[in-house]
């Protein structure tokens, strides 16, 4: 048990430099200056108990979709949105490796129908040579993601990443700076087949070396979606994975933008 020491005497023992076999509980001083005793400092874990009803900057929605035809989410301007088995199961590359096939038997060249984009950083197939109509599965994906969403879709894209060392950098969607194209679009969602990568979204209103970035695990046939106020205040991208994580796997991405309803986050 350790007693106060309220004696104002130096121990014998420590004025002689030797060990002193009270420890704690000697009464007597073991330093020249007398003991002052101090409250602890607590350290508080709660800045303001006061209710905050600011939106959130983020909202994230996570569903899983049990099979049904609609969504059940009631979508606000700042979400971001996943679905976990819309397009089936994890561990099954069937849609993956139907789209590889498909493409492959359009009869367009690879060098005509794939180009770099977005600074050399991943693949698009050329938008311009109606390929779409000869790739069933990439029909199939945006028919069920208008349908599930009831989405009035204006533009859709085939991205393709052969392997873990394209990405695809931080960027705003053209409605974000386009005002003709902010009437008629304010939702992005996208399929990720393959490999597993990450969506990022980039803070883009601070300073750029004071940007924050929260990354979203995308497996294979995750969907994913945001609305309106992310486009506008996040950058979005897909990180290059380092090379100590690159497995030289590939990755697609089917993606498609339009119009839905969405409650102002503030209302």
């Amino acid at each position: 048990m350790i007693t106060q020491n309220n004696s104002r005497e130096l121990c014998r023992y420590y004025k002689q430099g030797q060990y002193c076999k009270f420890g704690n509980d000697c009464r007597f001083l073991h330093s020249d200056k007398p003991p002052v005793n101090k409250k602890p400092v607590k350290t508080k874990n709660t800045e303001n108990f006061n209710p905050c009803h600011v939106p959130a900057d983020i909202r994230l929605l996570v569903e899983n979709s049990s099979n049904q035809a609609h969504t059940n989410l009631l979508l606000q301007t700042q979400d971001v949105i996943v679905i976990t088995d819309l397009f089936g199961k994890e561990d099954d590359l069937t849609i993956y490796n139907n789209l590889i096939k498909e493409m492959n038997e359009t009869g367009i060249s690879e060098d005509q129908l794939w180009k770099l984009w977005h600074g050399d950083t991943h693949l698009i197939a050329d938008d311009h040579l109606n390929y779409k109509d000869k790739v069933p599965t990439f029909m199939m994906i945006i028919n069920k993601l208008r349908d599930y969403f009831n989405m009035d879709i204006k533009v859709t894209r085939f991205n393709l990443f052969l392997n873990d060392q394209q990405w695809k950098p931080f960027h705003h969607d053209a409605s974000a700076i386009n005002p003709e194209k902010a009437k008629i679009q304010n939702f992005t969602v996208g399929v990720s087949f393959g490999t597993t990568r990450d969506i990022a979204f980039e803070d883009a209103k601070n300073p750029e070396k004071y940007r924050k970035v929260i990354s979203v695990v995308l497996p294979n046939a995750t969907t994913y979606a945001f609305t309106r106020d992310i486009n506008i205040n996040w950058k979005h991208g897909i990180p290059q994975l380092p090379p100590n994580k690159q497995k030289n796997m590939g990755r697609i991405s089917i993606i498609a933008w339009g119009y839905l309803p969405q409650a102002e986050a503030n209302s």
